[in-house]
């Protein structure tokens, strides 16, 4: 029988909950959620579960690692440069966060993601002047839901 004749795949409560579990677990053991945790509190944010069992660090005012994102993540720790109800009220943005947070567990955390995803950026910068565009880590999360651009809808990069 093809995947076609089957008709739509419908995800139950059980395994969106045995996912989140495996992407929590592959994150505590790869240390990046302990490493998102000590950035929380060194940033001054306070920290709420939101969606998926993500730990949701709201108002982090460090300049580290992105200055001028709205948000970034690292581990199950989405840093959030808003407050709980700002972030709540923008799915999308979540959506991104927590996909990133399972390309934290599939990549080895710190060891894998870090670099790659560092590579991937410089990539993007080169082909288009913009670290997310052209990075397969922010297109498979969903570019507009991170708030990006997709390149051509910019006005192109000076030389």
């Amino acid at each position: 029988m093809t995947r076609a004749s089957r008709g739509p795949v419908r995800h139950t409560a059980g395994v969106t909950s045995r996912r989140v579990a495996l992407r929590r677990a592959a994150n505590l053991l790869n240390g990046s959620t302990a490493a998102g945790l000590l950035l929380a509190r060194l940033g001054g944010a306070t920290t709420v579960t939101g969606p998926d069992r993500l730990h949701l660090a709201t108002g982090y005012r460090a300049w580290f690692p992105a200055p001028r994102a709205p948000a970034v993540t690292v581990g199950d720790v989405v840093l959030l440069r808003m407050t709980a109800d700002q972030a709540l009220r923008r799915p999308g943005l979540l959506s991104h966060e927590g996909r990133h947070a399972v390309q934290w567990a599939c990549w080895l955390g710190p060891v894998g993601f870090l670099p790659a995803y560092g590579l991937a950026a410089a990539w993007s910068w080169l082909r288009c002047r913009d670290g997310a565009s052209f990075n397969p880590f922010e297109v498979r999360a969903g570019l507009e839901d991170g708030g990006y651009l997709r390149a051509g809808s910019r006005p192109p990069a000076p030389r």
